[in-house]
């Protein structure tokens, strides 16, 4: 059960790696974070583990001591399990903390069938998360340094 846990959290961040990989040229680093989460929702969807991989740091490590690669192996993995991925994402806050640094906090529910509003999770059995994500530019690119999540309560969501 523990395992299974890991798998689906991380599916959720598979979501919020993504909104770590594009840079604007003359947006704020807050703005680029907010303003990827449709594209990532999108690529997260269609399981494209390829662009996943350019946005995990290196020096990736969270709280149950997984690294880059282990990361990636529970991605590839829940991706097989399931046969089709769709999240609904809310972004509470950004924050930056230095110029090359940012954090994330974000609500992400993860159901089998698409999810179209906030208004529709009471009626899904859908699994929600809270995760606080540490970003770090590297190479001009924004990167995922370190991941930490929790379950979410609905009520989360609908405020």
């Amino acid at each position: 059960m523990n395992r299974l846990y890991i798998d689906i959290s991380l599916l959720g961040l598979v979501f919020v790696l993504l909104l770590a990989g594009c840079r604007g040229e003359r947006t704020s680093p807050e703005a680029e974070v907010r303003a990827l989460i449709g594209s990532a929702v999108t690529a997260t969807e269609q399981k494209n583990m390829g662009t996943l991989r350019g946005l995990i740091s290196e020096q990736y490590a969270d709280e149950q001591g997984q690294n880059k690669r282990a990361v990636e192996r529970l991605l590839q993995l829940h991706f097989l399990r399931n046969e089709t991925v769709h999240l609904y994402a809310h972004v509470q806050s950004v924050t930056l903390p230095q110029p090359d640094r940012a954090q994330a906090t974000v609500l992400v529910a993860m159901a089998g069938v698409p999810i179209a509003s906030v208004a529709e999770l009471p009626a899904l059995r859908a699994d929600l998360h809270r995760f606080v994500i540490d970003f770090a530019r590297e190479e001009k690119n924004w990167r995922v340094r370190r991941a930490n999540w929790q379950r979410a309560e609905l009520g989360e969501f609908l405020q």
